[in-house]
């Protein structure tokens, strides 16, 4: 992709993200439809991310997303197998690394920095869900919690995000973030605290044209989901509850996700998406329904 001089770019957002960045002064005026490449809002050419947990499920869906809009990826993941199947499918380098620890992110950070030198962004789709009654519930179980859904993102923070250059980071959250459950008493306040933690690092990397953002999924067709061998009857009830009266694909929530990345977002930081299917906006009082 060739470099635009900022002294005549029409498109600064886009300038900014070919590490061309143009002065504050010149981002004042409003840019005429005629001077905005459209054909380019949604591509992704030229640009460098880094996919945590590339192996499978979303985290493969965004990978194959990016590629396919033009951009590379160096995956990261703890499965050599998975990944090393989905590296070989896109051509994409890879590293074994267990991202949840430190050690294991610096080592991706280290890949990066080999691989690329920058990076436009990085995207940490690592999470897990442990079910248990909050009566069996330990401190032991809070701090896994914890360290499997948050301790990534802030070790990401450390060392990846120092790499990024005007561009943008995306994390992915819970719709379960936003209320209360009975099965997984600390993957709620895990995931609330990951969206706080995505305000804060916009508001860190912000001046530096760095747009940190998450999504939330609801509950979808996941591998985790489809491996649980769920009856015909708990899978149409789960259906149901979708305005849209389905539950959601994983390459729709990689969808919304790698948005976040195009400049077509480029004035969207410091927020969370939810990708739910309409549940969060189906009536919660059970008027609408016996």
């Amino acid at each position: 992709m060739a470099v635009r001089d900022e002294k005549t770019c029409p498109w600064p957002f886009m300038c900014m993200l070919e590490g061309n960045a143009m002065p504050r002064e010149q981002l004042t005026r409003p840019l005429p439809a005629t001077e905005v490449d459209h054909a380019r809002l949604f591509r992704l050419d030229g640009n460098k991310y880094v996919v945590l947990g590339a192996g499978g499920g979303i985290g493969e869906h965004v990978t194959r997303t990016i590629v396919g809009l033009g951009g590379r990826v160096l995956g990261a993941d703890i499965d050599a197998e998975a990944l090393a199947g989905v590296a070989g499918s896109v051509g994409m380098p890879s590293v074994v690394a267990d991202a949840t620890t430190e050690s294991g992110m610096k080592l991706v950070a280290e890949a990066a920095r080999a691989e690329f030198g920058t990076i436009n962004g990085y995207i940490d789709v690592i999470g897990q869900m442990h079910r248990r009654g909050i009566a069996e519930y330990s401190l032991a179980d809070w701090d896994l919690d914890f360290r499997t859904n948050l301790g990534h993102a802030f070790f990401s923070a450390l060392v990846l995000a120092p790499l990024v250059e005007h561009g943008s980071i995306v994390h992915v959250s819970s719709v379960v973030a936003s209320r209360g459950g009975l099965t997984a008493p600390g993957y709620g306040p895990a995931k609330a605290a990951l969206q706080v933690w995505v305000k804060q690092l916009a508001a860190e990397h912000g001046s530096r044209g760095v747009r940190v953002n998450a999504v939330a999924p609801g509950l979808f067709l996941s591998p985790r989901y489809v491996a649980a061998g769920r009856s015909t009857a708990d899978s149409r009830a789960h259906a149901s509850r979708p305005l849209l009266g389905r539950l959601g694909q994983p390459h729709e929530i990689a969808a919304a996700i790698v948005f976040l990345l195009t400049p077509a977002a480029g004035y969207i930081t410091g927020t969370t998406i939810p990708v739910e299917g309409g549940a969060l906006s189906r009536d919660a009082t059970g008027i609408d329904g016996p």
